[in-house]
């Protein structure tokens, strides 16, 4: 059993939440793992890169450094760091989140003890600097939990999974077509050819939620996000009454961020894509 973990870094991105977000998945974790591959998305300031290469002094071989010219897009990212995995399990992770310290611990014996499920996620805790403990978010336990939830919304956050390799041997990857929501995609493809995606119960992530997580949801984006469910429906379902969703996800994505703010605050939302 080993373990890779595949993070993605942008130019804008906090180098005090980069340095948090690598000590969670190697100092913090009961199990640690074999290798980061860690996707530089263009060219880093000089505080980020400090923080890489101090990381790289540290950790050696363990830590190894993907560097794009230009940025590429996390989708593009990802797929190039995939390539270059060596584990059999792959853990995605984002560079401003915080992994619990018994994420890969659970999750890795959660997949021996499952071997027909081939991605695992996790509850997520919501944070900011001034609230440590905001919103948990669930997530569908079982597989045919799972394949009747993502009509409604993701059934997996995308940093908490864990993934076995041999789906990207297979030749799935993220679809570059999509520069967001990619990981909407990948869950419907994956449903569609017949592989299982499910989630521990306990809190693996610990998500950033400040105020670029709601600047980050444009319109371009509730719009991408739209065409991939609609897509994603139809590949599974054919025509049926499981649109009204997606409608219904593209009108709330378009509401002012203020609002949207307010209801992810509030318990709307659990109401509704939890029940």
């Amino acid at each position: 059993m080993s373990i890779s973990v595949l993070m993605s870094v942008y130019k804008s991105e906090n180098p005090a939440y980069l340095d948090r977000a690598l000590k969670s998945v190697w100092d913090d974790q009961t199990l640690k793992p074999n290798e980061i591959v860690l996707i530089e998305d263009g060219p880093l300031g000089s505080g980020l890169s400090a923080i890489v290469e101090e990381w790289k002094n540290r950790l050696g071989d363990v830590l190894v450094i993907l560097r794009n010219e230009v940025n590429l897009g996390l989708t593009k990212s990802l797929n190039k760091g995939i390539r270059h995995i060596r584990s059999e399990y792959v853990a995605r992770m984002d560079s401003d989140d915080v992994s619990d310290p018994l994420r890969f611990e659970r999750q890795t014996a959660y997949l021996k003890e499952h071997p027909e499920v081939d991605v695992v996620g996790g509850s997520l805790q919501e944070f900011n600097d001034e609230h440590p403990n905001l919103n948990v978010r669930h997530y569908p336990l079982t597989p045919e939990e799972s394949r009747r939830y993502i009509v409604k919304a993701s059934p997996l956050a995308h940093p908490t999974v864990m993934m076995r390799r041999k789906i990207f041997d297979s030749g799935i990857m993220y679809n570059e077509k999509y520069r967001t929501s990619q990981d909407i995609a990948l869950w419907f493809d994956l449903l569609g050819r017949g592989y299982k995606i499910a989630n521990v119960p306990e809190v693996t992530i610990y998500f950033r939620r400040d105020d670029a997580v709601f600047k980050r949801r444009n319109r371009s984006k509730a719009v991408n996000e739209f065409k991939i469910y609609m897509k994603g429906i139809w590949s599974l379902y054919g025509f049926t009454w499981k649109y009204a969703y997606p409608v219904a996800r593209l009108c709330f994505r378009l509401l002012p961020t203020s609002m949207v703010k307010w209801i992810y605050g509030s318990d709307i939302r659990k109401k509704v894509v939890e029940k």
